[in-house]
């Protein structure tokens, strides 16, 4: 085989591979020619696979792009579903509020003539029938009357006419007597006489079989007097605004800037020990200087601007003549307007936000150096009440009629009144400020309360004594804020009495309410609430 001829070496190889191995053969395989034929080859394949690699690229980022439209087009699908599944319910529920609308009202009987009793002994009887746990409680109260000196009854007016009475060891009886020391003048006014004076009562309660007779006026007998004070607090704005832009005057420049201090020191007050001080000693600071006469202002008749008339005191108090700087009671009227301002605006979502306003309005309205013959000024305050709020002193309506909407406080934007749910909130913000203020504890004070718990039962009677036809969505919302949140302290200063007016409320009450009512219902799951919460089972 090593001595084989050249042409048996060359019949090994097969044809085909003849050109290959002679081309590898070649000397021309490494010339320049050569390599760049084979460089340019290998940038052409080079070139096909990135311009492919880019082409799928491009293709998935158009898929993915694709698949993004399209979920983003699901979800505003799924939008405008629960959009209009919204608007849906909205119109069927305005649907059913405009069904709700009651029914005249039966013609009144006949009052029954009125039966002549002793002297002291008048009393009308509620038009709310008696709840089932007053009746326990009748036994015990006699009982108690006769172990206490015969002493001449005070009037009574609708509310708990017949509930159970407080012991006279309970924190109700003691603010009882605290009150009728402090406002002696108020309660002889022909007022719905609080529960807590018929601890001395021996008097056999009303039958609940008995007919009902409508009470003369459900309003509050002081409620045209707080109107009257209300439009002389305009007229004293319109003063002392005109007195503030005559050349020389010492308000010029002065009214405009100490206002929108008291609003904005107002605005700041919140929640938290401490927290509210250096507005507090602003305010109070500002109203020092317009008494003292660092801001001089033309002197007015405070008699105008409180609703029951008083004489000097026999003590020695301040502000004992019968006129005070003009821009004072100024100032008290532009605090009041921003009380009322924040609980409109913070009380009605969140009923807690209302207490610290209410402890500032116990501050100022307690001092002894902004009370005018040994009282309070808060009429100021009860007269912007009374006009936005009018159902806290009896005044009822029908929301469907212009008429009772302004009967009701419905305030109006413009020609046309605003939504009903602002008007909800408005009312729900008033609500839990008129509690936050009345149900303030000052046994533990040294100062006077301004405005005694009293007034807090008297504005729930109002409301839970309406007769079933005059039952509005507005007193409902009212009365569930002033309850929400304040029942503790209602349940401390008036016992078993405030537990039997809160089942009349939260139980009763609803009953009678207006078919399909949401403020109703509210006032059912209030009672729900307080019974897994604080353990208080009303039903």
């Amino acid at each position: 085989m090593a001595n084989s001829s050249p042409l048996r070496r060359s019949q090994l190889l097969s044809s085909p591979d003849r050109p290959y191995l002679s081309n590898f053969l070649l000397d021309s395989r490494n010339n320049e020619l050569s390599h760049r034929d084979a460089l340019a080859a290998a940038q052409a394949e080079h070139d096909r696979v990135r311009e492919a690699a880019i082409r799928v690229y491009e293709l998935h980022e158009l898929k993915e792009e694709h698949n993004r439209i399209l979920e983003q087009g699901r979800r505003e699908q799924e939008r405008l579903k629960a959009e209009a599944a919204i608007a849906a319910e909205e119109r069927r529920l305005q649907e059913l509020k405009a069904k709700s609308i009651p029914k005249p009202p039966p013609p009144p009987p006949e009052p029954a003539k009125p039966v002549e009793k002793p002297a002291g002994e008048e009393k009308p009887v509620s038009v709310v029938s008696e709840p089932p746990e007053a009746k326990g409680s009748e036994p015990l109260a006699q009982t108690q009357a006769k172990t206490q000196p015969s002493a001449p009854a005070p009037q009574q007016n609708g509310l708990f006419s017949n509930l159970g009475k407080p012991v006279p060891s309970s924190p109700f009886a003691a603010a009882g007597q605290q009150t009728k020391s402090q406002q002696p003048s108020v309660l002889d006014q022909n007022r719905t006489s609080p529960p807590e004076a018929k601890t001395s009562q021996s008097q056999q309660p009303v039958a609940p079989s008995q007919t009902p007779q409508l009470p003369r006026s459900p309003v509050d007998p002081l409620s045209d007097q707080y109107i009257r004070i209300h439009q002389a607090l305009k007229q004293l704005r319109k003063d002392i605004v005109a007195a503030s832009k005559v050349a020389g005057s010492p308000l010029k420049g002065k009214v405009g800037t100490i206002r929108r201090e008291i609003r904005v020191s107002i605005g700041q007050l919140t929640g938290g020990k401490g927290a509210n001080v250096s507005s507090t000693t602003k305010i109070m600071s500002l109203l020092r200087q317009s008494l003292d006469g660092q801001l001089p202002s033309p002197p007015v008749v405070v008699g105008q601007f409180v609703a029951i008339p008083r004489e000097p005191s026999t003590q020695d108090v301040p502000n004992n003549g019968a006129e005070l700087p003009s821009l004072f009671i100024y100032l008290m009227n532009i605090c009041a307007k921003g009380i009322i301002s924040q609980f409109i605006n913070e009380g009605g979502a969140n009923p807690k936000a209302a207490d610290p306003i209410g402890v500032f309005t116990a501050q100022v309205f307690s001092h002894k150096d902004f009370s005018w013959r040994g009282q309070s000024l808060i009429d100021i305050l009860v007269a912007k009440f009374r006009v936005v709020c009018p159902v806290l002193f009896g005044s009822r309506g029908n929301e469907k009629t212009e008429k009772g909407r302004q009967a009701l406080g419905w305030k109006k934007d413009g020609p046309s009144w605003i939504p009903e749910q602002a008007h909800n909130n408005r009312m729900a913000g008033l609500g839990a400020g008129f509690a936050s203020i009345s149900l303030r504890d000052f046994s533990k004070a040294s100062k006077t309360n301004p405005y005694p718990p009293t007034h807090y039962w008297k504005a729930f009677a109002s409301i839970v004594n309406c007769p079933t036809a005059q039952i509005s969505n507005t007193q409902l919302v009212v009365l569930r804020s002033m309850i929400d949140g304040h029942e503790s302290r209602f349940i401390n200063f008036y016992g078993n009495a405030a537990i039997a007016a809160l089942q009349l409320a939260l139980v009763e009450f609803p009953k009678r309410a207006p078919a399909n009512s949401p403020a109703a219902g509210s006032l059912r799951a209030l009672a729900d609430i307080l019974r897994s919460d604080s353990g208080l089972a009303l039903a």
